[in-house]
């Protein structure tokens, strides 16, 4: 199986912070709990109602009423 070749910014940091620290992890996460409250801020992102949608379908409506002169301005 190939190797990726890419290398996360993330992994680059955390070696230059204490090199040994992240060669004796494994590379993986050396503190659990921040990883874990890492893991489920990245979880809640998106997962809410989207504003940008709404305003979107709200936009394309009011436009569509416009076109059909079911409003006038």
């Amino acid at each position: 199986m190939r190797r990726s070749t890419n290398v996360a910014v993330s992994k680059i940091a955390a070696y230059a912070e204490d090199p040994r620290k992240f060669v004796g992890a494994g590379g993986g996460a050396y503190n659990q709990r921040l990883a874990k409250m890492g893991t489920a801020a990245h979880g809640r992102i998106g997962a809410g109602p989207s504003k940008g949608g709404f305003i979107a379908i709200v936009l394309v409506a009011i436009a569509a009423l416009l076109y059909f002169k079911v409003i006038t301005f």
